[in-house]
């Protein structure tokens, strides 16, 4: 049986969002795999726990372990006015998960939409990481288009100089075994304090750092898919009925889909948020995530998406 280990970072407020994230993993998951969760965080409530358990017991190639931390000197951390200190915790993956020789990280806020168990055993080509393009920093620089992240802030701060390598870091698979050979682990740190105030917080960080030691290997845009596109519930069902018939994938466009920006599918119901919802009313924090957010569904929005949410 192969081995995907699968790293989260979040806090207890948004770890109903990482569970959703888990359950659509559970429901395009590989017999063959063993998927082991681990959750960086510096409190998950029991509650919370309890619930994520349930959620999983009675799939026996999944588990779930939590490792708490404590960040110390918190205000070195750059963040912006919408991001919380959880996502710096990724930077001590290597060493608490140091026995693993690769683990795959994945953001909050994305949707796993086909079986990922591929990421088990990929080849790294002797790089440090796996990731996806950011397309949208390649426009941004390739256009130069008008932004705080410039051409000169690409070239001298972060002291990259390939526009292609800049990647999105809410998917990446980490070559521990390598970070922690090259001692790249450490440069994560020594970078925090080298670039003041990153524009992309940690993902500046992750980039600036990696292009100079290990490098990345980029694959398909499909793995980490960003653009907007409606995904209407009839096409949910469609392809729902689909793969329970046998469709080795649900659909052709995006294995996994991922939510950047500000606002959230859980905040503001737009043409691709009924994917997010497909999955979270699967969850035993559905509830929660409704009342939360104080989102209330017309009851024939409440229908189509208890429907769906049964394939």
């Amino acid at each position: 049986m192969k081995l995907l280990p699968i790293v989260f970072t979040c806090d207890d407020h948004y770890f109903k969002y990482a569970s959703v994230v888990i359950c659509s993993i559970i429901k395009n998951s590989d017999r063959n795999t063993k998927y082991e969760i681990n959750i960086l965080s510096e409190f998950i409530s029991d509650e919370n726990r309890a619930l994520a358990n349930k959620m999983i017991h009675s799939f026996s190639n999944f588990s779930i372990s939590y490792h708490i931390l404590k960040i110390e000197n918190p205000e070195e951390y750059h963040l912006n006015s919408y991001m919380s200190l959880s996502t710096y915790y990724r930077f001590f993956i290597f060493d608490l998960l140091k026995n693993y020789e690769r683990v795959l990280y994945l953001d909050s806020d994305l949707i796993v939409d086909n079986d990922i168990s591929f990421y088990a055993d990929i080849d790294f080509e002797n790089k440090a990481a796996i990731s996806s393009l950011s397309i949208y920093v390649q426009n941004l620089l390739i256009k130069n288009i008008k932004h705080d992240f410039t051409r000169d802030y690409f070239l001298n701060v972060l002291l990259m100089k390939d526009y292609n390598e800049y990647f999105n870091a809410g998917v990446i698979l980490f070559n521990i075994k390598l970070i922690r050979e090259q001692n790249i682990d450490q440069k994560f740190f020594d970078a925090i304090k080298a670039i003041k105030n990153p524009i992309f917080q940690d993902q500046d960080i992750l980039n600036s750092v990696l292009s100079n030691n290990g490098g990345v290997k980029l694959i398909s845009k499909e793995y980490n898919f960003t653009s907007g596109m409606k995904l209407t519930m009839p096409r949910l069902l469609v392809n729902a009925i689909s793969y329970q018939l046998g469709n080795k994938k649900r659909n052709k466009w995006f294995t996994i889909y991922h939510y950047v920006g500000k606002i959230k599918p859980w905040q503001q119901y737009n043409s691709d948020s009924s994917l997010f919802f497909y999955y979270a009313y699967k969850t035993l924090f559905i509830k929660d995530i409704l009342q939360s957010n104080k989102i209330v569904f017309k009851n024939s929005q409440k229908i189509k998406l208890w429907l769906i949410s049964k394939f």
